[in-house]
């Protein structure tokens, strides 16, 4: 029995330290309109978006260091990752839309190549049932020059619907779920080589303004005072007629 009580012990003392550690991994960043909750990442680099930053109110910037795919002599590479975080509006707005602008470079010699692609993903969390909207991240461009380092830009862009039960009874989205997933890919052939990484990534959340709901006490003082204004008007109509 005592060893039993021991080992009760040791579980719960486990348990509790697994989720001290866990709750280490959360952090949030607060904008002027927006904040954002981050979990299941590391909080030394964030995987591999790198260190994050705000700037210009509400857009997280991150500088990626080691998001790369590297190919050569028909060995293929490739990066992936993926990043989750719960976006609430603050206090006085909602959320309309998120748009998502990456940069990187890339260096082919020979028959190479090279990918970038992902999505975005929007999820609603508010409403009874769960619903969402994907965009594809995609380059701007091809990434075809061969023999010289070459920049390229990739986007996506969601509208947040304003309809369709999204934010609940009263369809106003004041949080979603929001996925970012990159991928990167490099291919070659004997004889060739395939080299391309990501340099920043940049996230803006769109936020509109709610307007303020009268109060109950409001509306009554407004209802009285159209009451009244209805009554002299007949008053002064009947004593001029």
């Amino acid at each position: 029995m005592q060893n039993h009580k021991h080992k009760v012990a040791r579980t719960l003392l486990g348990v509790s330290a697994a989720l001290l550690s866990h709750a280490a991994l959360a952090i949030t960043v607060t904008g002027a309109t927006v904040s954002y909750d981050f979990y299941d990442f590391d909080t030394t680099d964030l995987g591999l978006f790198g260190t994050v930053s705000l700037s210009g109110g509400n857009n997280l910037v991150f500088a990626p260091t080691s998001f790369s795919a590297s190919s050569a002599n028909g060995v293929s590479g490739s990066a992936v990752q993926t990043l989750r975080v719960t976006v609430s509006a603050n206090p006085g707005y909602q959320l309309s839309a998120i748009n998502l602008t990456e940069t990187g470079r890339y260096l082919l010699t020979g028959s190479a190549s090279a990918f970038v692609t992902g999505n975005i993903t929007a999820r609603d969390i508010e409403g009874t049932t769960e619903k969402k909207k994907s965009a594809n991240i995609a380059t701007t461009s091809p990434l075809t020059v061969n023999g010289a380092e070459t920049g390229w830009t990739a986007n996506a862009g969601l509208t947040l619907p304003t309809t369709e039960g999204w934010g609940g009874s009263d369809n106003v989205i004041n949080k979603i779920g929001l996925q970012v997933s990159n991928q990167l890919f490099a291919t070659s052939v004997l004889g060739s080589s395939s080299d391309v990484w990501k340099t920043a990534v940049g996230l803006n959340v769109v936020t509109g303004t709610i307007s303020p709901v009268p109060e109950a006490k409001t509306y009554a003082m407004l209802l009285a005072g159209l009451g009244m204004v209805g009554f002299m008007a007949s008053r002064r109509s009947r004593i001029l007629g």
